[in-house]
């Protein structure tokens, strides 16, 4: 380890790059309780629990409490400054405050849920519940007593370990396209994907040259000497669907429908494969 950080420190100075050492610190996924001695330029490195990248708490555990415990935190805040605006009887309305959960606390908590409530642990989940129950009971006034189940099954809000761990599956296969681990058996990759609705049938089946947009490059489109391809696709209810426009003289376009588990990515990067045979 010391030495590939002599061979980084080299490079930096070769490209005149400077090092922050004193605020520079290293983590250790190891349960290996003596920690190595690690210095650069003579100035020792010292050793972490946990650091905070892209406002996400990363401990040495790799359990994400450390994450969620600090958002627990800043959700108290603003629980205490949403008792201010409204009370069980005063203030702004449930609907209002039931808006403001979603679009305020739970996106907060929501951060970087892709990376640590794909499969959550039953601490996880417990907490979570814990960070959960006192704004529940703030949006329904109902009584301290009252049973969690009761308040989510009232006010219409899922538990919130389901509900970040729905949006951790969803962002990593729609938005990071990325495959979930083998031991997520739980949820499909086609059943996270956004569909298009309102087609009686696939697009696919009925393609037209009038139907095909050239937005994106009508600059092109006059000059001879290029050979001008648009291609996509479509998911709905009926199927997944792949598109592609070749124009030269004349406007050559084909289509055609695959196998409902194709993912969005896939059906694009399909086309691409027709128009270049």
């Amino acid at each position: 380890m010391q030495s590939a950080i002599t061979q980084f420190n080299s490079w930096c100075s070769e490209n005149e790059l400077a090092i922050s050492t004193e605020k520079t610190n290293y983590i250790l996924f190891s349960k290996m309780v003596r920690s190595p001695k690690i210095t650069w330029n003579g100035y020792k490195i010292n050793r972490v629990k946990s650091f905070k990248y892209l406002r996400i708490h990363v401990d040495d555990r790799l359990n994400w409490l450390q994450h969620i415990n600090k958002q627990g935190e800043k959700a108290i805040k603003m629980q205490q400054n949403l008792k201010r605006i409204a009370g069980g009887n005063w203030g702004i309305s449930q609907i209002h405050r039931w808006t403001l959960y979603k679009t305020v606390i739970e996106r907060m908590l929501a951060h970087g849920s892709s990376a640590w409530c794909l499969n959550p642990t039953f601490k996880i989940k417990r907490k979570l519940s814990s960070i959960q129950r006192p704004f529940l009971l703030h949006i329904s006034g109902a009584y301290r007593t009252t049973p969690m189940a009761a308040l989510q099954t009232i006010l219409g809000i899922p538990p919130l370990h389901m509900q970040l761990q729905f949006e951790a599956r969803f962002t990593s296969i729609y938005r990071l396209i990325i495959t979930l681990l083998p031991i997520i058996t739980d949820t499909q990759q086609q059943d996270l994907e956004m569909k298009a609705t309102g087609w009686s049938t696939h697009p696919s089946e009925h393609l037209k040259p009038n139907q095909i947009s050239f937005a994106d490059g009508e600059a092109y489109i006059a000059q001879k000497d290029i050979l001008n391809i648009f291609t996509d696709g479509s998911k709905t209810e009926h199927g997944v669907g792949a598109a592609f426009c070749v124009l030269t003289n004349d406007i050559w376009a084909t289509s055609g429908l695959l196998n409902s588990t194709t993912t969005t990515p896939y059906f694009k990067l399909n086309s691409l494969h027709f128009t270049k045979q």
